[in-house]
C-alpha cells in the first residue's frame, strides 16, 4: 500500500505564498477611501517618468472610474491598475486593425506582495473592462529597464510594438 503522500512534493514557499494570496486577495474597482493607500504605491512603484500625485489619481477615478482596480489583501492595498480609452486617429485604427483602442497607464504592485499573481489578477479585471466597453486592441509603455514588467506583459500575450529611444546631448 502507497504511503499517504508519496510522490507528492511539498510545496515550495513561493507556491504556499502564492496560494495563500489567491485566497486572501481580492481585485476590486478603487474606491475613494483607497486614495491615500494607492498614492504611497504609486509613489513607490509606479514613477517612471512622473510619480502620480494625488490630483493625477482623483483624475484618474473622475475620468474612468470603471478602469481603475485595486488588489487588496487583509484590507490592505497591495496594488493598483490604471487604464483609459485611448483615441487614435481613423487612419491608425485601420493601419492596426482595431475598432476600439485602450491602453494601460500605471499599474504598481507592492514589492512584498510580487509573484502571486497579483499583476495578473488586475489586468485580468481591467482586461474585461476594456472589453465590456468595446476595445479590442490594449496598448502600454514600459521601462526598459523593467525587465520584470516586460515578462509578465509577455505572458499576458502583449508583443512589441515600438522601442522608445533617447540619446542625451552635451550642451
Amino acid at each position: 500500500m502507497p504511503q499517504r503522500g508519496a510522490g507528492v512534493k511539498p510545496l515550495t514557499i513561493h507556491q504556499r505564498n502564492v496560494r495563500e494570496t489567491a485566497v486572501k486577495m481580492r481585485v476590486r474597482k478603487f474606491e475613494v477611501g483607497d486614495l491615500d493607500q494607492v498614492l504611497v504605491l504609486a509613489d513607490r512603484y509606479a514613477s517612471w517618468d512622473t510619480t502620480p500625485t494625488r490630483a493625477d489619481i482623483e483624475g484618474f477615478h473622475s475620468a474612468n472610474p470603471d478602469f481603475f482596480f485595486v488588489a487588496e489583501f487583509n484590507k490592505k492595498i497591495v496594488g493598483f491598475v490604471y487604464g483609459r480609452e485611448s483615441s487614435p486617429p481613423a487612419e491608425t485604427l485601420d493601419k492596426w486593425k482595431s475598432r476600439k483602442v485602450a491602453s494601460i497607464e500605471t499599474l504598481g504592485v507592492d514589492e512584498d506582495y510580487r509573484r502571486r499573481g497579483i499583476a495578473t489578477s488586475l489586468l485580468t479585471a481591467l482586461f474585461e473592462a476594456f472589453k465590456q466597453k468595446g476595445a479590442d486592441l490594449v496598448t502600454l509603455s514600459v521601462p526598459a529597464a523593467g525587465l520584470a514588467a516586460i515578462k509578465l506583459y509577455g505572458k499576458m500575450g502583449f508583443e512589441p510594438r515600438a522601442h522608445f529611444l533617447w540619446k542625451r546631448l552635451d550642451a
